[in-house]
This record gives structure tokens, C-alpha cells and sequence, in this order.
């Protein structure tokens, strides 16, 4: 792969498997998706608004180990919490407002280092961190999206 043109496609498919019920396919992994009964589901999964945190999280703790050699930084751990403030009322067709979406996201990232990082270092590493996270870029930043919808 060069680095002129390094763009990788990503595919997910799935299916509908009752009322609320989504199984996704990445390639050879399976993501269990639905609604938790208060929101008229069976609670199978975890709703897709709750993968996008998970796959911010997961995100995060790459983008830690993937930027540390570039800080001459050792990563022992990593443990990431992310919240987001979700407003179901627009998804349910309730409300106009606010958006269907979280209305902000925010992460907490703790590393466990092999050794004490000045305050400067861990400045410039977060920012790197944030900057290179390709779902942080993604949660930051407008993303072109094409929905087409057919008859099945």
C-alpha cells in the first residue's frame, strides 16, 4: 500500500431479526444490536448509539498505543470511559428537537505509563491522541453520508 493512496474500505452488513433486533457483520465478527425495554425492545444487544461510544473507546486505546512509540512513551494499560447525552424524543418520532444524535461526547482516558510523563509531553501526546483517532476525527468533525433505501 503506498502512501499516496492508502484508503481502505470498510463494510458492515446485516439484518433485521424481529422488532429491534439487528445483527451486524464485520468482517468474521458479529454485533448484536437492539433496544433495552424501555424504549420498546427486547434488550438483545447494545443500542447502535452505544456501539458508536464502544468503537470510540476501542479507537482511543489504539490510537494511545499507536502514537506512544512516537513520544518514546511505554503503555503498560489503558482504560477508557466515554458518556455522550442522548435525547431518544427525535429517534421516536416525539419531538422536532433536539437532534437524533448525542448532543456532545466526552472521554476519559486513563494510561498507565512505565514512567512519570511531564505535563508538557502528555499535553502534546493528548492532542496527537485526539487528532489521529480516526473516530474521534469522525465524532468532530461532518462526515458525507449517502442513504439509499429499496424495496425488499
Amino acid at each position: 500500500m503506498s502512501d499516496t493512496n492508502a484508503t481502505q474500505r470498510m463494510t458492515v452488513s446485516g439484518e433485521s431479526d424481529g422488532e429491534s433486533k439487528f445483527i451486524a457483520s464485520a468482517r468474521d465478527h458479529e454485533l448484536v444490536m437492539g433496544d433495552p425495554e424501555s424504549m420498546g425492545g427486547d434488550d438483545a444487544g447494545a443500542m447502535p448509539i452505544e456501539y458508536l461510544l464502544a468503537a470510540w473507546s476501542g479507537c482511543l486505546n489504539a490510537t494511545v498505543r499507536a502514537v506512544a512509540p512516537d513520544f518514546d512513551l511505554d503503555v503498560e494499560g489503558v482504560e477508557v470511559e466515554v458518556a455522550g447525552e442522548f435525547d431518544p424524543r427525535k429517534h421516536l418520532g416525539r419531538a422536532e428537537d433536539p437532534r437524533a444524535g448525542y448532543q456532545g461526547v466526552e472521554a476519559t482516558v486513563d494510561v498507565d505509563f512505565a514512567d512519570d510523563v511531564d505535563d508538557d509531553t502528555l499535553g502534546e501526546f493528548t492532542a496527537a491522541v485526539e487528532e489521529r483517532c480516526p473516530v474521534s476525527d469522525n465524532l468532530a468533525n461532518e462526515t458525507q453520508t449517502d442513504v439509499s433505501l429499496q424495496q425488499g
